[in-house]
């Protein structure tokens, strides 16, 4: 079961315009966390819809290995409108999908883990009888979100199509907690949600010189849904020119191509993920994710936490 996540921070809902009327805290820093605590909880495909500040926030984020979907339009576009956006991005590759605005960043890695134990086609955290986010919904529900156009948004949609919804109460008030003064959100963050320190492994591949790690194997995975290197890079936040340096120097190393490709167009044609270069993506998230679990583990035993 492949878990993806959608962070909505493109415009007034729930996006980085939250963070304007804070004054000591980055809505890029807690975008980070976010990313953190869903690779924690074992999510693999992550997208960031941006729009307002964009280049700002994919600048800031570009080494998180997360794909960023632009919307020109986030002045005047709908939360469910994100929802979409990230959705149709996503569908093919995930069974489920997390969907949070940017703007309630506190939830917990344990909460994200037990909203994915349940089997219910829709998710969603509880609060001390209140509902929070992140929402967790099967891309099952793709069809009937994406058609519908009514005025409750996700919610609507949800109720609409008769799936089965499950309220799973959890002890992390993080999941109601928005960027907004009136609920003490910077006074939270510095001093009762500080940033937990943790070890951070970074997983490569080097043979006469590394070749293969994070930037490059997100960049595989939108080849694999996109089927064009360019387009590929944009959105991953990468030059073309860098892109390609990268499958380059790992098919020097392996000795085999990664990436099929049919040259032509402006767009430098079709591409597509070649077979050796699914294996490779294989073995190296079963690595990353084992490497970041021992990592883990050994600094709780090292550092007594």
């Amino acid at each position: 079961m492949r878990i993806g996540a959608v962070i909505a921070a493109a415009g007034t809902p729930g996006g980085f315009r939250a963070y304007d009327k804070l004054e000591n805290i980055d809505g890029t820093a807690m975008v980070g966390r976010m990313i953190e605590n869903f690779r924690l909880a074992g999510v693999e495909d992550i997208v960031v819809v941006t729009g307002y500040r964009a280049r700002e926030t994919e600048k800031s984020l570009a080494k998180r290995g997360v794909v960023f979907l632009r919307r020109e339009d986030y002045e005047t576009a709908e939360m469910l409108d994100f929802v979409k956006y990230g959705l149709a991005y996503l569908e093919k590759n995930c069974d489920r999908i997390f969907f949070c605005p940017a703007d309630v960043p506190l939830f917990t890695e344990e909460t994200l883990k037990k909203m994915a134990e349940q089997k219910a086609d829709v998710v969603v955290p509880l609060y001390e009888g209140r509902k929070g986010h992140p929402i967790l919904f099967d891309t099952s529900l793709a069809d009937v979100i994406m058609a519908y156009h009514g005025e409750r948004g996700l919610k609507g949609a949800v109720d609409g199509s008769g799936a089965e919804v499950s309220l799973v109460p959890v002890e992390d008030d993080g999941v109601l907690l928005r960027a907004r003064s009136e609920d003490r959100f910077e006074e939270i963050v510095k001093e009762e949600r500080p940033s937990q320190i943790r070890a951070k492994v970074k997983v490569q591949l080097a043979g006469e010189e590394p070749f293969f790690g994070p930037g490059l194997m997100v960049l595989l995975k939108q080849i694999d849904i996109l089927g064009n290197v360019r387009e590929a890079c944009e959105k991953t936040g990468m030059s073309y020119s860098k892109g390609w340096s990268l499958i380059r120097t790992a098919e020097r190393e392996l000795r085999c191509p990664i990436v099929d490709r049919s040259p032509g167009g402006k767009n430098g044609g079709n591409a597509r993920v070649s077979g050796e270069g699914h294996r490779l993506m294989r073995c190296y998230e079963q690595l990353e994710r084992e490497t970041a679990e021992f990592a883990r583990k050994r600094y709780r035993e090292i550092f007594g936490q």
